[in-house]
C-alpha cells in the first residue's frame, strides 16, 4: 500500500483519467483486499513523494472502510 506524501496522481481506467489525487491519500488497499487485482492505473502528474507500507500493518476492517470510497464501479 502507498501513502502519497507530496505531489499529484492521475487515476486512469481503460486509458481515461477519472480522478486526480493529492497528498494524504492512501492507495493500494483494494489490491491488498482483492488478492492483488488492480482496478486502475496511477500516473504521476507532478513529482511525487510516496511512503510504502505493508497491508499486514493495517487491520482488514480499516482497509474495508478506506476501500468503500474507492469503489467507483459501484456508484
Amino acid at each position: 500500500m502507498f501513502l502519497l506524501l507530496d505531489g499529484a496522481l492521475a487515476v486512469e481506467v481503460d486509458g481515461k483519467v477519472i480522478a486526480e489525487l493529492g497528498p494524504g491519500v492512501i492507495v493500494g488497499e483494494r489490491a491488498a483486499l482483492e488478492g492483488g487485482r488492480r482496478t486502475s492505473t496511477l500516473r504521476a502528474v507532478t513529482p511525487c513523494k510516496i511512503a510504502t507500507f505493508n497491508a499486514s500493518q493495517v487491520s482488514p476492517e480499516a482497509m474495508e472502510r478506506l476501500a468503500e470510497g474507492h469503489r467507483r464501479e459501484e456508484s
